[in-house]
């Protein structure tokens, strides 16, 4: 009883101490900020914001996880193995998300200053979509969902960035896993046409506002759907950032039935041969 108490006092003063971190965190960047503006140039309250949301959503995830290990630490020999193995599948998933959500806001600083570089060899998409579900297959099975692939028989390779391609497709999984119904499928189409490989991700939730389909690819950007949501805004805009990199394009459309479908097509490397191409290639 006074255990359990102690761990709830514990990660009640681990909350507080999140909140007062996020605060002192805008407090510094506002007073940084407010030391360089000047009238021609007003304190950027776009940073402000994102680093407010950044804030809020490292709280959670790393107060659970304060938390189970604390729990862990403290209680292993009482523990049940099957509590033990829950613990630990969830403290694994939100690893995986913290992991995607530092990955991405490096990559859009990156893409910010113009340092994005691609190391591009000739890829197949089955092995690469091998390792995506290793990565989104527990996050997923925590919303009750599940992937499914279909690819063309005999795809033609592409001419790509393995750990960047590998990052696109897991940001638009990962997209469709957010606003998709619980207990659904998130479905991938792979398939060849015009000297391009075309990947299509499908989900069924509530669609997408055409209004708003340009804006939707762009930094930060929240749509109207995605109020309440994780999320900073960063994963479709590092797609788009990426894929064009590879020479390729993205879109959007809605789904039959609900839904929307988000996709992306990449030249493939026949093509890419024939062609003046300025990636960086490795052996």
């Amino acid at each position: 009883m006074f255990t359990l108490a102690r761990r709830m006092i514990r990660s009640l003063n681990m909350q507080e101490t999140g909140r007062r971190s996020a605060t002192r965190m805008r407090a510094t960047v506002a007073s940084g900020t407010e030391a360089v503006a000047s009238p021609a140039q007003p304190a950027p309250q776009h940073l402000l914001s994102l680093l407010a949301t950044v804030a809020h959503e490292l709280r959670g995830p790393l107060t659970a996880l304060a938390t189970s290990s604390e729990l862990l630490a403290e209680d292993f020999v009482r523990l049940d193995p099957s509590q033990i193995k829950d613990m630990l599948g969830a403290m694994h998933r939100r690893t995986l998300w913290l992991q995607g959500l530092v990955e991405n806001l490096l990559c859009a600083a990156t893409i910010r200053e113009g340092r994005l570089q691609l190391f591009c060899q000739s890829l197949g998409l089955a092995d690469l979509l091998d390792d995506v579900k290793a990565v989104v297959g527990p996050i997923l099975a925590q919303r009750g969902q599940r992937l499914r692939v279909r690819m063309s028989s005999e795809l033609p390779e592409v001419l790509a960035d393995s750990r960047r391609l590998g990052q696109v497709l897991i940001n638009m999984i990962l997209n469709a896993s957010k606003f998709g119904a619980l207990n659904t499928s998130i479905d991938v189409g792979v398939s060849a046409r015009d000297g391009s490989v075309r990947v299509v991700v499908a989900d069924r939730g509530p669609g997408v506002s055409m209004q708003q389909a340009e804006q939707l690819f762009e930094p930060y950007f929240r749509s109207t759907a995605a109020t309440g949501r994780e999320g900073v805004g960063l994963g479709l805009s590092i797609v788009k950032s990426i894929v064009e990199a590879h020479g390729g394009a993205v879109g959007v459309e809605n789904r039959r039935g609900g839904g929307a479908r988000f996709w992306f097509s990449i030249p493939t490397v026949r093509r890419t041969a024939s062609a003046k191409s300025h990636l960086s290639l490795v052996s």
